[in-house]
């Protein structure tokens, strides 16, 4: 989390309390972070009702039924991202049809745009998981590409001792 940002979350502190809500507002993005990556994104139920094609309000019926997880981050309640997909995956009898692949591209457009501050300081809904996946595409090349540059040396030590 950027310092503006975690700045910007203590000023609803106290200014005496203001270094330590800094302080608290930056661990608890990390833990976001972090349930980001093991969950594939968080959701704030006004996304996720958009994705289920359900309102906010069943959302939280949802989690108070233990149907999804709930996730509490400064102040704000999300769902997981893979428990919304799985759902969404499931063959549900009751409620409304299925609906179209254009509609169901446009529910997911409206869920980005429904991004609240904490999440878009993360970069978005699913941002952490995403970059941790970057991050190790990366270090899985460069990981090869020592292994080559280790060949190509050893190749060349073996040309000059011979």
């Amino acid at each position: 989390m950027t310092a503006i940002a975690s700045s910007t979350l203590a000023l609803q502190a106290a200014p005496a309390d203001r270094a330590a809500a800094r302080e608290e507002a930056h661990r608890e993005m990390g833990r976001m972070s972090e349930a980001m990556i093991e969950e594939k994104g968080l959701l704030n139920h006004a996304q996720a009702a958009l994705l289920l094609d359900v309102s906010t309000k069943r959302v939280g019926e949802l989690v108070r039924l233990g149907k999804l997880t709930d996730f509490v981050f400064l102040g704000r309640k999300y769902v997981s991202m893979r428990e919304v997909w799985e759902r969404n995956t499931q063959e549900l009898k009751a409620g409304r049809p299925p609906r179209s692949a254009g509609q169901r591209i446009a529910a997911q457009l409206k869920a980005a745009v429904n991004a609240d501050s904490a999440q878009g300081s993360l970069g978005g809904y699913a941002g952490s998981y995403f970059k941790k996946q970057r991050e190790e595409a990366n270090e899985r090349r460069r990981a090869e590409f020592r292994k080559k540059w280790r060949e190509i040396l050893e190749v060349r030590r073996n040309e000059r001792n011979e």
